[in-house]
């Protein structure tokens, strides 16, 4: 059967689509697979101009907020043109929020040095399907009086609910998306610092949260591969 014009071969999912995979229903599921075999252009991508603030922000050993004040201002800009598209205006607009959430953050993340990561990172392969994980920064810290490292994924999301049922869908999904940070790093980022679990994160900024790795992670990390297979063997017939 020939393939669709934008229909993928073989089986590739996005590391938030994954996360959301394994906290949906079966139904919800289906839908997921489908969409990330016949992936939609987005007529923007979200977050595409903030994100590179954000990672220069933090890496900067002194976090000063002078760049963060420029980006603001552009974006602010941005907002009020009307020469831009109704997306554009809007994304400036929730770009605004990220770095706001991100000053209310400063002390969750002063603990933690951040360096930039690779430009070219390969993709995740785990249980015959191709994540695509994407560290955003490095991460160092002293443990126990040695230097460790990890690598931190930067959730930029518009998800405002906050029902307690909301609040735990958001956990569960932010501590996948850490697992999957540790497996991208054990796979992909070769490190010549030991690597620790609590410094694989995922950064939800606009809710203000940090989810880390947890130390007893196997099952994580086994639900997540047997959830990989169960996409492969879906995929032909999705």
């Amino acid at each position: 059967m020939a393939l669709a014009p934008s229909e993928r071969a073989h089986p590739r999912i996005s590391a938030n689509d994954l996360a959301l995979f394994m906290v949906s229903s079966d139904t919800a599921r289906l839908g997921i697979v489908r969409r990330s075999k016949l992936p939609q252009i987005p007529p923007i991508i979200r977050y595409r101009d903030v994100r590179p603030v954000v990672c220069a922000f933090l890496a900067d050993d002194l976090r000063r907020v002078n760049p963060l004040v420029a980006a603001e201002q552009m974006f602010q800009q941005r907002s009020a043109d009307n020469s831009e598209s109704v997306l554009r205006q809007d994304d400036a607009r929730n770009s605004i929020e990220v770095l706001h959430s991100l000053q209310a953050m400063a002390n969750q993340l002063a603990q933690f040095t951040f360096r930039s990561a690779p430009a070219a990172q390969p993709k995740l392969q785990l249980g015959g399907v191709e994540v695509s994980v994407r560290a955003d920064l490095l991460v160092r810290m002293p443990i126990r009086g040695a230097e460790h490292s990890g690598a931190a994924i930067l959730r930029l999301t518009q998800d405002d609910a906050d029902t307690d049922a909301a609040r735990s869908r958001r956990r569960e999904m932010g501590l996948y998306v850490a697992t999957l940070a540790r497996l991208h790093v054990n796979q992909n980022l070769p490190a010549d610092l030991p690597v620790s679990n609590r410094l694989c994160m995922s950064i939800d900024i606009q809710h203000r949260e940090l989810f880390q790795a947890p130390d007893a992670n196997t099952r994580r990390m086994n639900d997540l591969e047997n959830a990989c297979r169960f996409i492969a063997a879906l995929w032909p017939s999705a």
